[in-house]
This record gives structure tokens, C-alpha cells and sequence, in this order.
């Protein structure tokens, strides 16, 4: 990359079919172009990083330097799954400045254990 051009985590993401070799795949990154404030989804082969991405999609957005994710095979979420899990997001994003008085509970977020089921239902009962 170039001096103003940042990658975040790498993630690999096995090509379609594909059980045999641990590097048949594609390595998936983020970059942050920090001159012309967007990012960029690169995507390199895993058996052959050097020659660069062999693809390179543009996001429309800036994403924040750092954000990263995993791969999971088949990881699907209902469009109810992925609001409840943006309005999570959005409340700990409003409450970010206060992240230093975050107790153990989550309570300087607004978050409770009491309502932390209407977030991630069925996964602590």
C-alpha cells in the first residue's frame, strides 16, 4: 500500500467447494485510504498475495482503521438478527464518549443484564 493507504485485519475465506488445502482461498482486508477518506475491499489469492489484489471494490464510505470481523462458512443472520444487533450498536455508539465510566455491567452504556436477552435472544437462558 501507499503511505496513506492503511489494510486492516486480513481474513481468509475459503474458496467455494474448497476442503483440501489450507490456502486455497481468498484473503479479504479493508483498506483505508486516508488521501481521498474511503475504503476499499481487497481481495488477494491466498496461494499468491504477492502480485497484489486480484480484486478491488470500492465501499462508498470511510471505514474506521482497525474494524475487523471474521469469517464464518455459512453464517446467515434473519433481517431481525442484524436491527436488533444495529440498535445495540447504535446505543453503545451514542454513549462512545462515556466508554471510560463503562461498568462491569455495561450499565454506563445504558445496557442492563436485565435486557440484554431483546439483544441476543435464546443465547444466555
Amino acid at each position: 500500500p501507499a503511505k496513506h493507504e492503511f489494510c486492516g485485519e486480513p481474513m481468509f475465506a475459503p474458496r467455494e467447494g474448497s476442503f483440501e488445502e489450507e490456502d486455497d482461498g481468498y484473503i479479504l482486508t479493508v483498506m483505508l485510504d486516508g488521501k481521498r477518506r474511503e475504503s476499499h475491499l481487497l481481495v488477494f489469492d491466498a496461494k499468491n498475495i504477492s502480485p497484489g489484489p486480484i480484486s478491488r471494490v470500492p465501499l462508498g464510505t470511510l471505514f474506521p482503521h482497525g474494524l475487523h470481523g471474521c469469517f464464518a462458512r455459512d453464517a446467515t443472520w434473519p433481517s431481525d438478527t442484524i436491527e436488533r444487533r444495529s440498535k445495540l450498536a447504535d446505543k453503545m455508539e451514542s454513549r462512545g464518549n462515556m466508554w471510560n465510566e463503562v461498568k462491569s455491567d455495561f450499565s454506563g452504556l445504558g445496557l442492563r443484564l436485565d435486557d440484554i436477552e431483546e439483544y441476543f435472544p435464546g443465547w444466555f437462558s
